[in-house]
C-alpha cells in the first residue's frame, strides 16, 4: 500500500505506480532514450548543459529491488554502466538494455556512440511540506519565473517533481532552512562570474539542508556554502558544464556532509577552499564529508580540488568516501595548495578514478591563486594524507611539498591500485624532496 500526493490531497491506493512522474515543461524529450522502471515509463529529457554538452537525464525512485530497462533506436553494440566498480551486469536484447539495482544510486550509462544517459535515482520523498504553511515557499509542477529566492530562518523551499524554478537561492544569516523536493532550480541567467554569483548559496548560515533537487546554472559556481555550520546536502543532481561551473563548494565550513549526488560540472566537482581571509577571516574548515557521489567533470577543472586558495589556518578531518570520478579534464584528485593553511587528516576512501590520466596531483606551491592583497604571503603544510582503496586507471601520481618547512608528511597508501597494480613503494610515485614519511600497507 502506498500513500501518494496529488495536489494537496493524500490518497491511499493499491496500484498507483511509484514513478508516475510527469514531463517537465520547457524540457525537450529525449529522441534517443526510453526508460522504464519496473515496467513504468519515466520521462527522459535532452538537456543542453553548455555549448555542445548534451546529456539525457531521468530521475526516478528506487525502493528495494528495481529493474531498469533502457531502449535506443538501434541495436546495442556496446555499453558501459557507471560507476564501473559496482560491476552491474546488464542484459541486452536487440536495442534494449536491462539491469537491476537494490538501492538508490547515481549512475551514468553509455550506449554505442550516443550521448550519455544520466540516471538520478532517489529514495521516496518523506515529510513533504504543506503548501499552505506560512513557513513554506512551495513551487508546484510547472514553470516559475522567480528571480532571487531569499529564505528566512525556519523556512522550507519546496520544488515539486515537475517544477522548473527559474532563479537562484541566496540565504545569509539564516538558520534551520530546508530546500527540498524533486524539481529543478534553473539559475541560468541569474549567475555571474564577474560578480561571483552562484546558483545556490548560503552564507553565515546554520542548520541547512538541501535534498533531492536538480540545479542548472550559467557561468560561475553551481553551489557554495560560505562560513556555515551544520550543512547536509543529499540526492542532488547538478548538471552545468560551462565556465567555472564548480559543483559543490565550501569555504570556512564545519560539520558538512554531501551524499548521494550526481555532479556534472564544467570545473571542479568539489571545490573546497578558503578564498579571502581579508574579507572572511580565517575560520577553520573541519569535519567535512563527501560520500557516495558520482562526478563527471568536463571543460576545465578537476574531479575534486582542495584549494587552490587556502587563506585560512586549518583544514582538518576532511573525508571523501565512495566517490567515482567518471571523467576529469585535469586531475582526478587535485590540491594546488596556494596559501598558508595547515591541512590535517585528509582522507580518500573507496575512491575510483575511471579515466586514465592525471589521477592524483597534490602540491604546495605559489600560484596565481595565492593571496595577492598583501594580507599574507606564506605556504602551508599537509600532515596526514590517507589513501584507502583508491583505484586509479593510469597516469602519474604526484606529491610535491614546497620546501623543508612546508612539507607533505605522513602519507599512507592502504590497499590502493594504480593501473591494475597494487601501490607498494615510492618508485610508483612522483615525489620531490619535501615529501616525508610515505607508507604503504
Amino acid at each position: 500500500m502506498r500513500f501518494l500526493l496529488f495536489g494537496l490531497l493524500f490518497v491511499t491506493c493499491q496500484s498507483e505506480p511509484l514513478n508516475s512522474y510527469i514531463a517537465y515543461e520547457m524540457l525537450e524529450k529525449s529522441p534517443i532514450y526510453k526508460v522504464a522502471v519496473d515496467n513504468e515509463s519515466v520521462f527522459v529529457a535532452k538537456e543542453y548543459c553548455f555549448g555542445d554538452s548534451i546529456f539525457h537525464t531521468t530521475q526516478f525512485v528506487v525502493e528495494g529491488e528495481t529493474v531498469i530497462s533502457i531502449s535506443v533506436p538501434e541495436a546495442i553494440q556496446s555499453y558501459t554502466i557507471h560507476p564501473l566498480h559496482l560491476e552491474i551486469e546488464g542484459k541486452t536484447d536487440g536495442n534494449g538494455l536491462t539491469f537491476s539495482v537494490d538501492q538508490p544510486q547515481m549512475m551514468m550509462v553509455k550506449i554505442n556512440n550516443y550521448q550519455a544517459l544520466c540516471l538520478f535515482q532517489t529514495p521516496p520523498e518523506t515529510n513533504i511540506p504543506d503548501a499552505k504553511d506560512e513557513q513554506v515557499i512551495y513551487f508546484p509542477k510547472g514553470v516559475h519565473e522567480v528571480g532571487i529566492i531569499r529564505p528566512k530562518s525556519g523556512q522550507t523551499i519546496y520544488l515539486e517533481q515537475g517544477a522548473l524554478v527559474k532563479g537562484r537561492i541566496y540565504g545569509e544569516n539564516v538558520e534551520n532552512v530546508k530546500v527540498m523536493g524533486r524539481g529543478i532550480l534553473d539559475a541560468r541567467g541569474y549567475t555571474s562570474k564577474p560578480d561571483k554569483v552562484c546558483g545556490l548559496e548560503f552564507k553565515n548560515a546554520q542548520q541547512i539542508k538541501v535534498e533531492g533537487i536538480g540545479l542548472r546554472t550559467g557561468e560561475w559556481w553551481q553551489s557554495l556554502y560560505l562560513l556555515c555550520d551544520d550543512v547536509e546536502v543529499s540526492h542532488m543532481n547538478l548538471m552545468s558544464f560551462g565556465v567555472n561551473n564548480d559543483g559543490i563548494d565550501i569555504d570556512g565550513v564545519t560539520n558538512f556532509k554531501a551524499s548521494n549526488c550526481f555532479i556534472g560540472c564544467g570545473d571542479d566537482g568539489f571545490g573546497w577552499h578558503a578564498l579571502d581571509a581579508e574579507a572572511n577571516g580565517e575560520p577553520p574548515t573541519r569535519n567535512c564529508l563527501a560520500e557516495n557521489c558520482l562526478i563527471y567533470n568536463a571543460h576545465a577543472g578537476n574531479g575534486l580540488r582542495v584549494g587552490a586558495s587556502m587563506e585560512t589556518q586549518l583544514f582538518e578531518d576532511i573525508t571523501f568516501r565512495d566517490i567515482t570520478v567518471v571523467a576529469h579534464k585535469n586531475a582526478g584528485i587535485r590540491s594546488d595548495h596556494s596559501d598558508w593553511a595547515k591541512c590535517k587528516n585528509i582522507r580518500f576512501q573507496n575512491f575510483y578514478i575511471e579515466q586514465a590520466s592525471r589521477p592524483i596531483e597534490i602540491r604546495i606551491e605559489k600560484t596565481r591563486y595565492s593571496n595577492s592583497t598583501g594580507f599574507r604571503d606564506e605556504r602551508g603544510h599537509f600532515d596526514g594524507l590517507y589513501f584507502e582503496n583508491v583505484q586509479a586507471s593510469g597516469g602519474n601520481i604526484v606529491l610535491e611539498g614546497f620546501d623543508s618547512t612546508h612539507l607533505i608528511q605522513n602519507v599512507f597508501f592502504t590497499d590502493c591500485y594504480h593501473d591494475g597494480l597494487p601501490l607498494a613503494n615510492t618508485t610508483q610515485l612522483m615525489l620531490n624532496d619535501f615529501v616525508r614519511n610515505t607508507n604503504f600497507r
